[in-house]
This record gives C-alpha cells, sequence and structure tokens, in this order.
C-alpha cells in the first residue's frame, strides 16, 4: 500500500496548480482505494478530485475492456470465427489494455516476467496460446488484490503484475502471428 501511495503522491504533485493535468494516471475499480490523507493533500481541491473520478473511471474501462476483449476472443475463437485479422486486433487490444493496467496499478516490480513460448505457427500452438492467454486475463481479473482494500498482500501484487506481464508478452506474440493463424479445427 506504501508503493502506490508513494507513486500516488508523486504523480498528483506533477499536477500544475492551475488544476490542468499533463497526464492521468487511472486507479481500477477494485476495492483496492489509494489512501490520499496527508498534510499535503488535506485541502481537496474541485480539479483534483475531478482527476481522482477520471482516473478511477479510466481504469474501470480499461479493466473492463482487457475482460471483455480476452473472453470474445476466446469465445470465437472456440466456436471457429475468429479470423486472422480479428486475432491479431484483439491481442493488440489487450497489450495495449494490460500495459496500461500495468503503468495503472503502480506496484512497482514485484514480478519476474514469466517465460513465454514466441514460436506460434501451427494449429495447435494458437489454440493453446489462446487458452494461456484467456486464462492470465482471467488470473488477473479475479485476483484477489482487487477485492480487499483493508490489506495489502505483495504475494498477490506480484501475481496480479506476473499474470499483466505474460499478458502483455504472449498478446505481442499472438499479435505478431495472428496473420498464420487458422482455427485448430479446420486441420
Amino acid at each position: 500500500m506504501l508503493i502506490i501511495y508513494v507513486v500516488f503522491l508523486v504523480i498528483m504533485s506533477a499536477i500544475p496548480a492551475d488544476g490542468s493535468t499533463v497526464f492521468s494516471l487511472p486507479v481500477r475499480k477494485s476495492k483496492l482505494q489509494l489512501s490520499t490523507h496527508s498534510k499535503a493533500q488535506s485541502s481537496k481541491s474541485p480539479e483534483r478530485e475531478r482527476d481522482k473520478a477520471y482516473v478511477r473511471q479510466q481504469f474501470n474501462k480499461t479493466f473492463s475492456e482487457l475482460q471483455v476483449t480476452g473472453q470474445k476472443m476466446l469465445k470465437d475463437h472456440e466456436l471457429k470465427k475468429l479470423t486472422s485479422s480479428r486475432l491479431a486486433n484483439d491481442a493488440k487490444t489487450i497489450n495495449k489494455s494490460a500495459k496500461t493496467l500495468r503503468l495503472l496499478t503502480a506496484l512497482g516490480d514485484l514480478a519476474v516476467p514469466p517465460k513465454i513460448n514466441k514460436e506460434i505457427n501451427t494449429p495447435e500452438e494458437f489454440d493453446q496460446a489462446i487458452r494461456r492467454l484467456a486464462k492470465h486475463i482471467w488470473d488477473f481479473a479475479h485476483n484477489p488484490i482487487h477485492q480487499n482494500s483493508k490489506v495489502f498482500n505483495t504475494d498477490q501484487a506480484e501475481k496480479a503484475q506476473a499474470d499483466l506481464l505474460a499478458i502483455i508478452d504472449l498478446s505481442k506474440a499472438i499479435e505478431n502471428k495472428a496473420k498464420n493463424y487458422t482455427s485448430h479445427a479446420t486441420q
């Protein structure tokens, strides 16, 4: 929690006093909340409150987009409706969402990036990669860190970050190989 708080303070101090924003850092809709109580921030300006609301909204939108895109991609793959161009677009969307969420969670460098097989050429390898990607998205979305605002568990934070790193790497590998995609059942 301290890491999140420190990052939040750094970001909030980068916002100019006139209320304009240089950038926004969304906060997820999960129950994990940032504590913003300090002497330096005891006066809450309307601009700061709007920025915080915008940050929460952006996180929630990105968090939802990651899950919906992953679920739809897996469903269409299983129904043999997924095309190579759609796979590339969905993988790109997932990659972008995961990178955004990684920045927004500001958990530091707790996790070691998992080893990802980037050689995806056969229908079986595509099937395994799509299923692995969907599993990482599900694991990330259902990580207990998103449910409990009272306790910060570093093991859960590390797992969430490891899942995000896997989503980023695997979605990029799938995007790069998508032009060779054929459904597992078409062989």
